[in-house]
Order: structure tokens, then C-alpha cells, then sequence
């Protein structure tokens, strides 16, 4: 799925997992604690712009993806804004009411979102879903039987949604045959549920014989893919280091909003 949105490669999708991981722990930490609107603001900021440079993704599936953070943090603002509470008004019409105070706070809390979902989409695009296992398996010790099930579950989601929808259309082609409540209302969810949960777990069954005929086991082996710590690494935080602390000194320099404190 990566290989077709992405045009280039960059020196973040060579940085181990875990540390993209850990990175966003403390980012998701330091936006919460981080309550002067202009230093989010310029946080945000540089965060998409790492976003379009680093990410390697087309710049058309980027707009989209941007255009629709936009979109889902303005109605989260919007509980925010509407409906607040402040001493300076600027706007009154029945229940909604627009101060300044929930005016700011609207956009600080939409910042906030923004800021953690352009890591969180930088994180997405540059990181294969299988190094994430193998390095919490290399480097964090977890037991290959509780990450290779983890992998065998996600890798059955598309093949579980594809034979949903091949049940829906032997449906449409069967409905004349079918009386409308097997296929409808209560008693057609059941239907389809226990029809998707038997071809799972005969699935599951066939897997873990497999497994077992391979003498799968929490021994010491062999992984086909090693992850590792590299300079790309160190490269890697102390971009985000500086990222922050230009947030910091942008924000406390050249101040957009005149407050200082949304809480």
C-alpha cells in the first residue's frame, strides 16, 4: 500500500521503529503540557512541513490527507468555540456563544490535533507495519508467538473484508431465493457474523497447525528481517529536538496571538 502512494524514500524510513514510537510518546506528552497558542502554532507548522518533505508520499494523496485533518480539527474546535465560556464576547445567537477566551482555546486545542496527527501520519508512511514487530521482538524482547499472532491478525483483515464482500453480492444474487429476513434487520447480522467468524476461525485452526507442523516456538531463531539502532537514529531526534526548540523560540519571539496561556 505504501509502495504506491510514495515517490522517494528518505532517511526517516530507515530510522527503527521504536524510536518513532517513543519520539511520539513524548510528543503527544509535550503537546499536552504546551499551553501558549504560538509556540503550538509554530510547532504545528514545522510538523507539516516534515510532514511534505519527509514523508515521501505524492504530493496529491498529501493534500488530501491534509484536507481532511483540517476539516476533522475544525469541528473538533467547534465544540470548543461555539459553546464556551469567556468574559469578552464576540458573538451571542441563542446557545452559541463566542468569546474570545473559547475563541482561543477552539484553536489551541485544534493545533493540538493537528500537530499530533502530522507525526502521527509521518510515523504512518514511513514505517512497514511488519519492522514494527520485528523490532519489538529484536529490541524490546517481546515473545515472537504474541507478535507473529499479532502480524497473522492484521494480514487477515483485507482477506476477512474480501469475503464479506463476496457474501454480500452471493446475496444480491441469491435474493429472490432468500426470504427478506435472512438477509435483513437482527437475524441477517447474525447470519453474517457466524458465517464470517466459522471461515475464521478454520482459518486460525489451519494457521496454527502450520505453526506447529514448523515447530514454532519462543526459542532462540532466526529473523529474516533485522532491525537495528543507526545514526539515522540520532539523526532523527535531534531533528525533533530542533524542531522544538525552534517552536519554543519562535513562538516566545513572535507572538500571533496575544495570549500567552489557553488554559
Amino acid at each position: 500500500m505504501l509502495e504506491k502512494i510514495k515517490r522517494r524514500s528518505t532517511f526517516i524510513d530507515k530510522v527503527n521503529p521504536i524510536t518513532k514510537i517513543s519520539t511520539g510518546l513524548l510528543m503527544f506528552i509535550l503537546v499536552v503540557l504546551m499551553h501558549d497558542p504560538n509556540q503550538l502554532f509554530y510547532l504545528s507548522v514545522l510538523m507539516m512541513a516534515v510532514l511534505i518533505i519527509l514523508s515521501g508520499v505524492r504530493l496529491k494523496y498529501l493534500a488530501i490527507v491534509l484536507m481532511l485533518f483540517l476539516v476533522f480539527g475544525a469541528f473538533s474546535a467547534m465544540y470548543m468555540v461555539l459553546y464556551g465560556a469567556g468574559a469578552t464576547t464576540l458573538f451571542r445567537f441563542g446557545l452559541i456563544h463566542i468569546t474570545e477566551e473559547s475563541l482561543v482555546r477552539g484553536v489551541h486545542v485544534m493545533m493540538r490535533g493537528l500537530t499530533l496527527s502530522f507525526f502521527g501520519s509521518l510515523v504512518i508512511f514511513t514505517t512497514r507495519l511488519t519492522d514494527v514487530f520485528y523490532s519489538l521482538m529484536i529490541q524490546l524482547g517481546l515473545k515472537p508467538k504474541f507478535a507473529y499472532s499479532f502480524m497473522a491478525a492484521i494480514r487477515m483483515v483485507p482477506i476477512i473484508a474480501g469475503e464479506y464482500m463476496m457474501l454480500r453480492q452471493t446475496r444480491k444474487v441469491r435474493k429472490p431465493l432468500i426470504h427478506k429476513r435472512h438477509v435483513s434487520g437482527l437475524k441477517g447480522f447474525i447470519t453474517t457474523v457466524i458465517t464470517l467468524l466459522s471461515q475464521s476461525i478454520r482459518r486460525a485452526y489451519r494457521l496454527g497447525v502450520a505453526m506447529e507442523a514448523k515447530q514454532f516456538d519462543d526459542g532462540p531463531r532466526s529473523y529474516y528481517y533485522e532491525t537495528r539502532f543507526t545514526p539515522y537514529d540520532i539523526l532523527f531526534l535531534v531533528m525533533m529536538l530542533v524542531i522544538v526548540f525552534t517552536s519554543f523560540v519562535t513562538g516566545s519571539t513572535f507572538s500571533l496571538i496575544g495570549v500567552t496561556d489557553a488554559r
